[in-house]
């Protein structure tokens, strides 16, 4: 604005404003609301700081022609919204329309503080109260008006499917409340959408995926929520009441799960550390574990050991370093999996145990005692990301103690950092203290469980002897921390002594976090499933059918599974597919001829590996996959053991060009990956 004037343009254009008559005196905004607001809160701030004798201007009535012609009607009142020009979403109301009558404005709100900004942006006075007014005026837009029969949701797809990219959560609600009358929108969105922005934080987009894959048993990219929403509302048409209304009990779960506040004192500990970490996987499953308590269907010890089940399930996983993205699947379909398990002499919480410890072997299995015990003992926590380090040190520090030690906000805040007992660097005293193996325990302990604890006044400590750190101000001898009761105790700090306190934290921790046991059989037992993931080996094993897309496919081989997935795939993604084969893509290729024996034409131009065993089936599918964009563990295959030698194994001819192909196709591709242009995506 300010180039406008200094530069003496006549008009800058604002771009298109698209909205559908209401009725004779509403316009409802289907793009452009953002322009708008701002346009509204800048003239408000040139009346008020005119007012208020912060900028000049020559005209001496430039607020009350803004306020009247403008802004609000001669009747306005606060409590008379109506009168407002402008009418921006429920949530931003309350603040936008106290902004006029000078009312104490809401602190919290985005329209306060961009009315605060603009207001010192003038209070700069860069331009004058005419100047600012001038420039107002010439500003342009195109203002487009919809006829009934158009599409409001399509209109605005297109025209926000370039520029600055809006929230998921904003096409999403455009998509259920558009093609509704205005009374109709504004019941509903005060009704569900606001309450559902309320129970989730404005934390909008990631509830919605999280409700989409709950139920859609499927995990959509994160740049296709707005598809996925798309797919499941289709049959739903005339029940948006009720989906909203489905949605607004769900956010309501997963704030008591975010909040900490189902009720149940046990359960609300602990997830009030799970909630330490960034568990988003899990809560598909929660969600509706919270629903069935709050309904009754769970009684709160059975709710609290499911709680301590999933807790303990993904921290095991994560002191064994097993990787947390292969569990997306899991959890979507792990709720309604242990539902159809259950029968009258059985419980949810023995369904999910079951389904849990049957991934044993595979890439989601939870971990024993004795690997935990072994990864817990040897494991570098000092490196331990942080999250999980904060986390780890608040559970062994409080336990199922109702007497809480706030450590984790102690790390955030810097009140409280993570100790090494024998300090990060050798001194002669701890070298004497140590032995003559002093190099071979520095290096073996230092890091480990055994050597670490937390305290206040880590800078104190220094690199002091251990007779030191005990004694002096707010030393060992004086802490407040459970965790250093053995270290009081102490007279030396030895390998045998840090050996005797990582047992005894072992102990806790098994306790903690325990492996969970059952011995609940289900009536039928369900068809082995595994994620292709990035890893799972599906060696001797025969498949019998996949899931992927949404749909379910019964097979005879593992060959049967390569060409389902690339002809489903090519439906939509054929260039890029073909992009991805004739940059050498390894058991893939473009054109009218093969390129190599063993291959076979899958759809017209592409060919794949087909004759080879099932080992190198899959690194073919998982790098597609990868160049796709697409999760590995959204293709999920059920699958039987084999016996004897796999029939798909490559059976051509001796000659030194097959035995290249053969080396070529089964060698491991989990490192190729060949870039496709976004454009062929």
């Amino acid at each position: 604005m300010i180039g406008t004037i200094r530069h003496d343009r006549v008009k800058h254009f604002f771009g298109a404003v698209v909205g559908k008559p209401e009725t004779s005196f509403d316009w409802i905004v289907i793009d452009g609301q953002q322009r708008l607001t701002t346009t509204s809160l800048l003239m408000l701030d040139l009346a008020d700081s005119s007012d208020a004798g912060v900028i000049e201007s020559k005209d001496r009535e430039p607020s009350s022609k803004i306020r009247r012609n403008y802004l609000k009607g001669a009747g306005y009142t606060a409590d008379s919204e109506t009168e407002l020009k402008l009418r921006p979403v429920k949530h931003d109301l309350d603040a936008y329309r106290r902004l006029p009558q000078r009312d104490e404005p809401k602190a919290e709100s985005t329209i306060t503080r961009n009315y605060r900004y603009l207001r010192e942006r003038i209070a700069e006075r860069a331009l004058t109260g005419d100047e600012l007014w001038t420039a107002i005026q010439r500003l342009e837009v195109m203002a487009l008006d919809l006829e009934p029969h158009d599409e409001p949701q399509r209109i605005f797809e297109s025209l926000n499917s370039t520029g600055k990219e809006l929230k998921e959560s904003d096409t999403i609600r455009n998509l259920v409340l558009m093609g509704l009358d205005n009374p109709t929108q504004e019941r509903l969105y005060e009704r569900y959408w606001n309450e559902i922005e309320r129970n989730v934080g404005f934390e909008t987009d990631t509830f919605i995926r999280i409700y989409l894959i709950w139920q859609t048993r499927r995990t959509p990219r994160f740049d296709a929520d707005n598809e996925a929403f798309k797919v499941y509302l289709r049959g739903l048409d005339e029940l948006v009441e009720q989906t909203l209304a489905l949605m607004r009990s769900y956010s309501e779960h997963y704030r008591d799960i975010n909040k900490s506040r189902t009720g149940v004192p046990t359960a609300d500990r602990r997830l009030r550390r799970f909630n330490l970490l960034n568990r988003e996987v899990a809560l598909p499953a929660l969600m509706p574990i919270v629903g069935d308590f709050k309904e009754a269907v769970l009684s709160s010890e059975e709710f609290t050991k499911i709680i301590i089940l999933v807790d303990s399930y993904l921290f095991r996983r994560a002191v064994v370093g097993a990787q947390s993205n292969a569990l997306n699947k899991s959890f979507a379909t792990l709720y309604s999996d242990a539902r159809r398990l259950v029968t009258d002499n059985s419980s949810l919480e023995d369904a999910i145990t079951y389904l849990l410890r049957r991934k044993d072997g595979t890439s989601g299995e939870f971990s024993n005692d004795e690997q935990f015990s072994e990864r817990f003992l040897s494991r570098n926590f000092y490196n331990f990301r942080l999250e999980n380090r904060r986390y780890l040190f608040e559970c062994l520090e409080n336990l199922d103690s109702k007497d809480i030690v706030d450590v984790a906000s102690g790390i955030d805040a810097g009140d409280i950092s993570i100790e090494h007992i024998m300090p990060q660097t050798r001194t002669k005293e701890w070298r004497e203290e140590l032995g003559p193996i002093c190099e071979e325990i520095h290096k073996t302990w230092m890091h480990r469980i055994g050597n670490l604890t937390v305290t206040g006044y880590n800078s104190e400590y220094s690199n002091y002897t251990f007779a030191r750190k005990k004694e002096l101000p707010g030393g060992f001898d004086s802490s407040p921390y459970r965790l250093n009761s053995d270290v009081r105790d102490a007279s030396r700090w030895d390998e045998a002594t840090m050996k005797r306190r990582s047992q005894r934290m072992l102990q806790d921790a098994i306790n903690y976090w325990p492996m969970i046991e059952t011995d609940f059989e289900p009536v039928r037992e369900p068809q082995p499933s595994l994620p292709m993931g990035e890893d799972n080996n599906f060696s001797k094993r025969a498949i019998v059918s996949y899931e992927f897309d949404g749909a379910s496919h019964t097979v005879g081989s593992f060959r049967d599974l390569i060409r389902g997935v690339i002809r489903t795939l090519s439906g939509e993604y054929y260039e890029a597919i073909r992009t991805y084969a004739a940059q050498g893509a390894p058991g893939l290729s473009a054109g009218s001829e093969p390129g190599y024996s063993g291959r076979e034409e899958i759809v017209p131009g592409l060919w794949a590996v087909t004759s080879s065993s099932t080992a190198s089936k899959m690194p073919l599918l998982r790098g597609l996959f990868r160049a796709l964009g697409f999760d590995p563990n959204e293709l999920v295959m059920y699958v039987r053991p084999q016996t004897g030698a796999e029939p798909e194994e490559y059976t051509g001819g001796k000659s030194s060009r097959n035995l290249r192909s053969v080396f070529l196709d089964s060698m491991s591709w989990s490192m190729y990956l060949v870039p496709i242009p976004c454009s062929q995506k």
